[in-house]
Formats: structure tokens, sequence, C-alpha cells
């Protein structure tokens, strides 16, 4: 995902559409788990991050086969655990404004059980490991990108833009990754998205799954954040919120949860 914390312009390719970065601080929601990005003349679009449901992963495997991977095995006899969480964010744009990109991101925390408990979590396994999109012939051979209505296809045409600029090609046909998982291995992983002309980001994003694997003698926590971005569709508030509104300095959320029994 582009980079979130500076003003990105789409003027080079004759559009009147901006990306507007705000200052989330000051701006949550009735709950520590939602945040608003409001524009200059008051609209708010609405993040939510639904507490995470985790279970015991090495069950989970045992209620499906009779007996554990030889990998799985031998770490549990050395007394490590694993986690399955199921983190879910929501993404809800208000009038006149859409989401073109966000990141939902996690650091893995130990919380000590034994004095011996020294290291942090990794990520065992993070999925999907990617969610891919073809891409319409006419969006990377500088074809127009039809859609109905001036401000429509103004964003239209931004997302369109996006999609083509961070396109890869697999065999032979340009794709872009609307989602794609990183992180495994280490202590901090997450999952970036990206808007399409045929998928847009608004709503639950769901079917996100991390596997953590825990130190002996430890239980699980995670410093969830997210960060985004909005395209306003109005001139007039995008060009307030732009060259009056406060600048984001972070992410829109942080919040932490436990993700395994004390």
């Amino acid at each position: 995902m582009t980079d979130t914390h500076g003003e990105l312009s789409v003027n080079d390719v004759d559009l009147d559409v901006e990306l507007v970065p705000i200052e989330p601080d000051g701006a949550k929601g009735p709950g520590e788990d939602q945040a608003e990005m409001r524009t200059f003349l008051g609209r708010r679009n609405v993040i939510r991050l639904g507490a995470p449901r985790y279970d015991d992963y090495l069950a989970e495997v045992l209620a499906e086969s009779s007996a554990l991977p030889k990998e799985l095995e031998r770490r549990r006899a050395e007394g490590y655990g694993f986690q399955l969480v199921r983190p879910t964010i929501t993404l809800l744009p208000d009038r006149d404004c859409v989401f073109v990109a966000a990141e939902l991101s996690l650091e893995l925390w130990a919380a000590p059980l034994t004095q011996t408990a020294m290291s942090r979590p990794t990520a065992y396994d993070v999925q999907p490991t990617e969610v891919v999109e073809e891409l319409p012939y006419s969006l990377y051979t500088g074809h127009s990108y039809e859609v109905g209505g001036e401000a429509d296809a103004g964003i239209g045409k931004l997302i369109a833009k996006m999609a083509a600029e961070n396109s890869l090609e697999r065999n032979g046909v340009r794709v872009v990754r609307r989602l794609y998982g990183y992180g495994i291995n280490f202590s901090e992983v997450g999952w970036r998205l990206q808007a399409t002309t045929n998928h847009p980001l608004e709503g639950d994003v769901r079917d996100l799954t991390l596997v953590a694997q825990l130190p002996p003698g430890t239980a699980l926590l995670g410093r969830f954040h997210v960060a985004a971005e909005i395209a306003v569709r109005t001139s007039a508030d995008r060009w307030l919120t732009a060259s009056f509104g406060p600048r984001r300095r972070g992410p829109v959320l942080e919040v932490t949860y436990p993700l395994s029994p004390f």
C-alpha cells in the first residue's frame, strides 16, 4: 500500500480528486474499537475493529486429524502453544467519500505466566496470502475508464489508476493484489487492502486468519493498528480538508486485545 502519512495528488492524470490525510486524534467513536476519519465539512468515515475471535489451533487440527504434523508435535512437546486468531474490520464510508486503501496490522506480545517466559510470539501462518483480481485490458493500455456521473467518474478513474500502478504481471496477465497478508515468522503481521473498480472497500472485511506461536508459559496479546486513506468526491469539502484540516501522524485506530485465555 502506498505511504499513508502524506497527501497524494492525482492531478497528473487530469482528475479533480485527491486522497486526503485526516487527523484521527479526538475523533474516536463511542468505543475504543471505533474511530472516524472526518472531512472538514463533517463527513464521517467510520472504521470499526471487532473483538477478534480466538481458539486453540492444535485442538482444531486434532478435531480434523488423528495426529499433528511432525513440526507441530515437536513444538508442542517443547511447550509451545498455538493460537488461531480471526480479526475483522468494518469500513463505513460516508456520503461522497470512499475508502481507497487500508491496512490492518498487529504486534504480537506475550504476557508471561511464569518467571522464565522471555521471548515474543511469532506468526506461524497468515491467511489469505493474497487475493488477486485481473485488470481489464483498458486499465493498462491507456484506454479511458467509463463510469456514470461526473463525480463517480473521477473516483472511478482514481481507483482504476491506483490499481493499474500497483498491478503485477502473472503468467502474461496483469493483476492487482486487492488483499495480501504478511509477517510469517515475525512478531508484527498484518493485511493490506486496496479498492478496485469491481471491489470497493466498504462493509465487513472477514476471512482473515492468523496462527500465532506462543513461547512456553505465556498468554497472547495483540496490539492492533488500522491505517486508511479516503477520497472525497465533493470538490469544496476536498479542498477545505486538504487546506485546513489537521494532518494524520499515525494510525487511525490502535487497540490491544487478549488473544488467548489468561
